[in-house]
């Protein structure tokens, strides 16, 4: 996660929020992540030594603050920043809405009194055969460069395109995809050969 910017006083137990490397006054070479930026101490107003706290913020606030950050909003390109914001849409799969989705929502409505997008794309998600999610550890995994060398991208094409019903899982296989090119592209094919 990333560190809070937030120091203690060891003294009198003041509190100082950092908001910048400028505000730290070490220049842009320190690296702000843990270990690093743990061993970077403050003098406080009343001559105590300030310590980070050791708290960090989930990841996902980073993610959430996307929209802003890219701009490096509200240092530079406000208004850039007021025409893009918020965005037509955003596109992910369903297993983001607790995280990406909702991290971009809250923020975005927190400081800007808005959403962070005007609409949601959910694609559906590819799984194995039998309806699993992929996964290295389970050797499910179906290599999409191997699948291509077997079935050809037509068929791959055509498959995603004919198979699956809105808000359902893709099931994957190199024979579910041979199956749906043989009963369609292999017809189309033939006519045009003959």
């Amino acid at each position: 996660g990333t560190p809070l910017p937030v120091w203690i006083c060891e003294q009198c137990q003041a509190e100082r929020c950092v908001g910048s490397f400028a505000e730290l006054g070490l220049g842009r070479e320190i690296d702000p992540h843990k270990p690093f930026i743990d061993e970077v101490t403050l003098v406080c107003e009343c001559g105590g030594v300030m310590r980070r706290v050791p708290e960090v913020i989930d990841c996902w606030y980073d993610s959430g603050a996307m929209p802003f950050a890219q701009w490096h909003y509200p240092f530079e390109n406000q208004d850039r920043f007021q025409q893009e914001h918020p965005a037509d849409y955003i596109s992910e799969a369903l297993d983001q809405t607790r995280g990406w989705f909702y991290t971009l929502l809250a923020e975005s409505v927190m400081l800007f009194d808005q959403p962070a997008y005007r609409n949601v794309v959910v694609p559906s998600l590819v799984v194995d055969e039998k309806g699993r999610k992929m996964s290295k550890s389970r050797g499910n995994v179906v290599d999409p460069w191997e699948l291509l060398a077997k079935t050809g991208a037509d068929s791959l094409r055509w498959w995603f395109y004919t198979t699956v019903t809105v808000g359902q899982e893709y099931r994957i296989s190199a024979q579910r995809v041979a199956e749906t090119a043989t009963k369609f592209l292999n017809v189309l094919w033939n006519t045009q050969s003959f």
